[in-house]
């Protein structure tokens, strides 16, 4: 925010944050505010390298399909064989497949082996019942 080729985004954002302060919508001197918004501009960029969003951004790409929401939901309730999530949401063995592959891949489910059976469970993956609210801490 300190250089000269973002003098002028720099004064437009002052301006707009002397009539927050004049607003009394925020509480905070203009200046004080501008060096906490650099060192979060400095933070962010960390935050963009690091893996760990990565991770995120492809377990919520993963959650955001309603079959998967539904199937980890049937998986929370218990273990189980792909065949009862097929029947349940009546979808077929490789859409089910499909689906249990991607949530297998960001942790969010694992398999269990049992003969020449697989069975799907939530179990020590990473989802628990604090998981959103830790991970919402944690971003």
């Amino acid at each position: 925010m300190t250089n000269t080729t973002q003098s002028k985004p720099t004064e437009t954002l002052k301006e707009k944050l002397t009539i927050l302060k004049d607003q009394n919508i925020i509480d905070i001197k203009v200046d004080e505010r501008l060096l906490l918004l650099e060192k979060l501009e400095r933070m962010i960029e960390k935050k963009r390298k690091d893996s760990k969003l990565n991770n995120y951004l492809k377990l919520f790409k993963a959650l955001g399909n309603k079959n998967r929401l539904l199937i980890i939901w049937l998986i929370m309730k218990g273990v189980r064989c792909a065949c009862e999530i097929e029947h349940i949401l009546d979808l077929s063995q490789s859409t089910v497949s499909h689906h249990i592959n991607e949530l297998i891949e960001v942790g969010a489910i694992k398999i269990i082996k049992s003969g020449k059976w697989s069975l799907v469970s939530s179990e020590s993956s990473i989802l628990s019942e604090d998981f959103f609210i830790e991970l919402v801490k944690k971003a």
